[in-house]
C-alpha cells in the first residue's frame, strides 16, 4: 500500500509541475531592433509575472499609446526599481525591443527618468 500511495503522490506532482515551470515566451519582441521613446507614463502595473509600463508618446503630431513589458518584480528590484521608480505622470525616455507585428508595444530594455536616473528591464539576459 505504501508504494501505491507514493506512486500516486509522485504522479500528481508530475501532472501539476508544468504550470509551475511554465513561462511565456519573449518571441513576440524583435530583440534585433531597438526603439527609443520619450513620453508620459499613463499607467504602471507592478504585478506578477511581469511589470507593464504604458506610455503616451507623440509621434509626428500624432498621439500613440505604447504598452511595454518589463521583467519580474524581483529582477526589477535587484536592478534598482521600486514602486516609485516610474510613476503615472512622469516624463521618461524608454528604450524597447518593439513588437514584431509593428503595433505600439515592446519589451523594456532601459528607462531614463527626467532626472537622469537609469533603470534596466530586469528581464532575461541578452
Amino acid at each position: 500500500m505504501q508504494i501505491g500511495g507514493a506512486a500516486l503522490l509522485f504522479s500528481g506532482l508530475l501532472l501539476g509541475s508544468p504550470s509551475v515551470y511554465a513561462h511565456h515566451s519573449f518571441a513576440m519582441f524583435d530583440a534585433t531592433k531597438s526603439v527609443t521613446l520619450t513620453g508620459t507614463v499613463k499607467q504602471v502595473d507592478y504585478a506578477n509575472p511581469h511589470v507593464w509600463v504604458y506610455l503616451t508618446v507623440e509621434n509626428n503630431g500624432k498621439i500613440e499609446n505604447w504598452g511595454m513589458e518589463g521583467g519580474n518584480l524581483g529582477g526589477l528590484y535587484r536592478m534598482g526599481w521600486t514602486k516609485d521608480a516610474v510613476k503615472v505622470g512622469d516624463k521618461i525616455t524608454m528604450q524597447v525591443h518593439p513588437l514584431k507585428d509593428g503595433t505600439t508595444g515592446g519589451q523594456i530594455v532601459r528607462v531614463t527618468t527626467s532626472d537622469g536616473h537609469v533603470f534596466g528591464r530586469g528581464g532575461p539576459p541578452q
